[in-house]
């Protein structure tokens, strides 16, 4: 995927200014931000589900998986059947019942959502997302929710996933989960202020660059390229 030159406003606000990143194939991209800065905007018309006032989103995937930043999920029904809503009858039950298995959900799969806890609920969330075999997952604060061990899950998830050729975006405030990215991208008044690459880097190497990246955006310094 590529973002070229979007911008957009709300109202007399500016959200996005000139924004243009390229997503590559089998990626784990992270973007962070402050609240109100543009990262989930962004996210937003990647997916389609915001129209940017100019500029254009190319070589988007025909089937895009998107996790918002709130469940979305029927409490009332099973893990099962909100798949289910999402794809229709081009999944069988069974199939449903495999992914979800998969995603550690085997002893959950008809029990109502409301009474899982929030890393199962997540889960559901992603399994839904990629129940239409996404090219990308798109993910808004996916462990925002979550206590520690539940983010840990969640995060050794999405490396399974990734390992396994699925790309991911994923918006975040945390520097755990930006940390086990191959990129990270940080929006600063909607423009891409600065970007950090993994390298050689191991996650908590990364973390800390990552840390420290933050603390001078936070305290308007200037970064190196």
């Amino acid at each position: 995927m590529r973002a070229e030159h979007l911008y957009k406003r709300f109202g007399d606000k500016p959200v996005l200014e000139d924004v243009s990143l390229t997503v590559p194939a089998g990626a784990v991209l992270c973007l962070m931000a402050p609240s109100g800065w543009g990262k989930t905007t962004l996210l937003r018309c990647m997916a389609g589900l915001e129209k940017p006032d100019s500029g254009t989103v190319r070589d988007v995937p025909e089937r895009i998986g998107y996790v918002f930043q709130e469940d979305r999920l029927c409490g009332h029904m099973s893990a099962v059947e909100n798949v289910r809503l999402v794809t229709g009858r081009r999944m069988d039950t069974e199939t449903i019942r495999a992914h979800l298995t998969e995603l550690g959900l085997g002893g959950q799969l008809h029990q109502p959502v409301e009474e899982l806890s929030g890393g199962q609920r997540r889960r559901v969330s992603i399994a839904r997302a990629l129940a239409g075999k996404p090219s990308v997952i798109l993910a808004d604060e996916p462990t925002g929710a979550l206590d520690s061990r539940s983010s840990d899950e969640l995060l050794r998830l999405f490396g399974e996933l990734n390992r396994g050729g699925q790309t991911i975006v994923m918006v975040t405030h945390s520097v755990r989960a930006a940390s086990t990215a191959g990129r990270v991208l940080f929006i600063k008044d909607g423009q891409v202020f600065h970007q950090l690459y993994r390298g050689e880097d191991d996650d908590t190497r990364f973390y800390q660059r990552i840390s420290d990246t933050l603390t001078v955006i936070a305290q308007g310094g200037e970064l190196g390229a």
